[in-house]
């Protein structure tokens, strides 16, 4: 008996010190690639951040999402240029909806030049509730009401030269395609449905006037950006609908006390005018625009919301900023058929979590709260 009790006692401190070896030995490895990382970002080279995990969207349901976060320097030895950062995100859902999709920011010529581009392609189980504030409000959700099935491409690169400190021009280009694939019975009796079909292929020229003061693009601290263009769609460019399409997007950002708390906000607005087919019209909702409500409910010709977001980073003991992070936010939004329309407002509110995960780069998770909707989401980089 003294001698089984003196062989567990020896297997049990066998099995802590190499537990305790093993932990060692990931916090070594860990403490390695961090040390890696810093010195590879310091010295202006590429860095690429993996991450996966579970999420849950209205639209989606319940997913599996994962990102690649690649960054660089366009010129390694100007230390003043920001990093250019192309994202990539990715998933797969339980309604079996699959989509991917990336948003290029880069800096070029001392930032006298920047080129941009968005790319997303899905092939997805949406809803559609019409047009209007109305239908958005009354027709329910449902497989026989607003499900339906459809594939959407996304091309859209624009070049923004500066002209003058803080101001750039931009030009671009808009390609999208939108194929249905199935149709629910109240959607096959819906007009705006019927006036354009399942198949729209849109193409148009973009105009831009940009102010940007914004210390860190991808997330500011401080700065100012406005954004001002004009889209132009119409079978010259092989459009199969004519339309244009006005937008602005101001944002102000303000650091409060200390760096890592800073308060965000965003006014965005976009009316259209012409032949507009009802995948492109003015929606609420989604990971970027009044996160909690399902994309596309709230669509009309004209709409635009008001976003407040409060941002903080968790300090070190030592007073230095931690990699960690909380977000609150609130909002109100509204579509209709012209500006003078307007009825009334959707209230929107949400709390996030965000983990740094190169240099002024963030994951984020995000919990948003709409007025009968509620949405989890996980995407690199800040909202807005």
């Amino acid at each position: 008996m003294k001698l089984l009790k003196t062989l567990l006692v020896f297997i049990l401190l066998l099995v802590g010190f190499s537990g305790y070896a093993q932990f060692d030995g990931i916090k070594k490895f860990m403490s390695e690639r961090k040390a890696k990382k810093a010195a590879k970002i310091e010295a202006g080279e590429p860095f690429l951040s993996i991450l996966a995990g579970p999420g849950y969207t209205p639209d989606n349901g319940l997913l599996i999402g994962g990102g690649f976060l690649y960054t660089f320097k366009t010129n390694r030895s100007d230390s003043l240029i920001q990093r250019s950062s192309i994202p990539i995100n990715t998933f797969i859902s339980t309604k079996g909806n699959f989509q991917i999709g990336t948003a290029l920011q880069s800096f070029w010529l001392e930032d006298k030049l920047r080129v941009n581009a968005r790319l997303r392609y899905s092939n997805a189980e949406d809803n559609y509730f019409g047009v209007g504030i109305d239908n958005a409000e009354n027709v329910p959700l449902g497989d026989s009401t607003t499900a339906y099935n459809r594939q959407y491409t996304v091309f859209n690169p624009t070049v923004l030269m500066r002209v003058k400190k803080d101001l750039y021009l931009g030009v671009g280009v808009d390609l999208n395609n939108t194929h249905v694939t199935s149709v629910n019975p109240l959607m096959a009796q819906d007009p705006d449905y019927l006036k354009y079909g399942p198949n729209n292929f849109n193409s148009g020229m973009l105009f831009s006037v940009n102010y940007d003061s914004r210390d860190v693009t991808v997330n500011a601290w401080k700065g100012w950006y406005a954004h001002l263009s004009t889209g132009f769609y119409g079978n010259y460019l092989g459009s199969n609908n004519t339309y244009q399409v006005y937008e602005y997007d101001v944002r102000s950002y303000f650091q409060i006390h200390r760096p890592g708390n800073i308060l965000a906000f965003k006014f965005y607005g976009r009316i259209t005018k012409g032949d507009i087919p009802y995948q492109e019209l003015t929606a609420l909702g989604g990971t970027n625009a009044l996160r909690g409500y399902l994309i596309g409910q709230y669509r009309d010709k004209t709409g635009m919301y008001l976003v407040s977001e409060w941002r903080h980073t968790f300090l070190k003991r030592d007073d230095t900023l931690s990699k960690h992070g909380v977000t609150l936010w609130g909002g109100l939004g509204t579509i209709a058929p012209e500006l003078s329309e307007i009825k009334r407002f959707v209230p929107n509110t949400g709390i996030g979590y965000r983990y740094e995960v190169q240099p002024r780069m963030n994951v984020r998770i995000d919990f948003g709260v709409g007025r009968h909707s509620t949405g989890l989401y996980f995407n690199f980089t800040e909202a807005f």
